[in-house]
């Protein structure tokens, strides 16, 4: 990644979302307990919720990761019984994801807990302060997955 000139502001808005990060630490800490489950093993967990029966190859771009490292992500899952891997119905050579109750347990139940602990963050905020927050992570959030897809087609367009 190239490093970029940062303006005051940019600089102040990084560390606000850090520190907003920062807040989320307890609940993620707790699944980590209950669970076992790393960030990047719920964020896949949260792929398959929506659209079950992804390849390796498509979580991997969903994640932005190497399809090595989905591989060592969904061998864990499997093994504590939040996912299951099957043969593609229509390409035998290729696998399936699809999750287990288990797995929709941990989602639901992380699901909650954020929902139950960010409005308790929340509660101080006017409804002119939350419609603002909302907008403004709306924008961050699609500028985002924007700049991802665009350095995912600058690395696979590159030569070997």
């Amino acid at each position: 990644m190239t490093k970029s000139r940062r303006t005051p502001q940019q600089e102040a808005a990084i560390d606000a979302l850090f520190a907003a990060s920062a807040l989320l630490d307890p609940v993620r800490l707790m699944v980590w307990d209950r669970e076992n489950l790393t960030v990047t093993q719920l964020r896949l967990l949260w792929h398959l919720r929506e659209q079950e029966g992804l390849s390796n190859a498509d979580l991997a771009d969903r994640l932005f990761v190497t399809r090595p490292s989905v591989s060592a992500l969904l061998e864990r899952l499997e093994r504590g019984g939040f996912i299951r891997r099957e043969v593609s119905p229509n390409d035998r050579r290729g696998i399936c994801i699809w999750i287990e109750p288990r797995g929709r347990a941990a989602l639901e139940n992380l699901r909650e807990d954020l929902r139950d602990y960010s409005m308790g963050l929340m509660e101080d905020l006017s409804d002119v302060e939350v419609a603002a927050f909302t907008k403004a992570v709306d924008r961050f959030v699609e500028a985002g997955r924007a700049r991802r897809l665009r350095d995912l087609s600058a690395d696979t367009s590159e030569p070997d």
